[in-house]
């Protein structure tokens, strides 16, 4: 197991790939593995104090990396573990694995994610899940819980997988959906524009546009782009 916890308080983005592949490199490797602070590239141990316990395939973030961008990002087996609160772009494109985030996640959480499974036991800002601009498909596969709220674009191109947010979310929610589910258990603004498969599931009070047809359980749609999404109250 690989434990990392920040030397001092960031004051610029750290784009950082870190995954719990570094925690079967050797000392030397992992304290000289590059990373950007700013347009500075810097060594890991440059902005992080190491600690290496047993062989466990597992990465602990320790401390606040608000400030650490791409955190699990194509991860493919492993666990991390953030206690604290995680920057932009986390577990973006991961194949596999695990991801449990004990504070807050900014945007891009799990971008295009294709398997695996993410749990952020505070809050999420946008694009859960989304697509990245001029990409065409979000999220393929996996799961993303939220135990807080979340913010606007959820599940934007959305494929496959799941996403749960147990708490309220934004606007624009399922956006262009082609596949998978999504769970919000409280309120949330306009659902389903432009989607064209998948399922919404909503607990508490949303918008829903004019272009969905009611159903027997829910309402279909988007008859714009002749979709055959769901949305159901639950």
């Amino acid at each position: 197991m690989l434990i990392l916890k920040p030397k001092f308080e960031f004051e610029v983005s750290v784009e950082a790939e870190l995954t719990p592949d570094l925690a079967e490199k050797g000392l030397e490797e992992i304290r000289s593995f590059k990373v950007w602070y700013g347009k500075l590239e810097k060594s890991l141990e440059e902005l992080f104090e190491i600690e290496m316990q047993g062989d466990e395939k597992k990465l602990v973030l320790d401390g606040d990396f608000s400030k650490v961008k791409w955190i699990g990002a194509g991860m493919s087996e492993g666990e991390i573990v953030v206690k604290g609160n995680v920057g932009a772009n986390c577990g973006a494109y991961m194949k596999g694995g695990r991801i449990v985030i004990e504070g807050n996640a900014d945007d891009w959480l799990g971008a295009e994610m294709k398997d695996g499974e993410i749990v952020v036991k505070g809050n999420a800002k946008n694009l859960i899940g989304c697509a990245y601009y001029g990409d065409v498909t979000g999220m393929q596969g996996g799961r993303i819980t939220i135990e807080g709220n979340a913010g606007n674009y959820i599940g934007e191109k959305m494929a496959g997988g799941v996403i749960e947010i147990k708490g309220s979310a934004g606007d624009f929610i399922g956006t262009e959906m082609k596949g998978g589910e999504i769970v919000i258990h409280g309120d949330c603004g306009f659902v389903g524009g432009d989607m064209k498969g998948g399922i919404i599931k909503i607990g508490g009070n949303f918008d829903l546009l004019p272009t969905f047809r009611k159903a027997e359980d829910g309402w279909v749609g988007d008859v714009l782009v002749n979709g055959e999404g769901k949305i159901v109250k639950i």
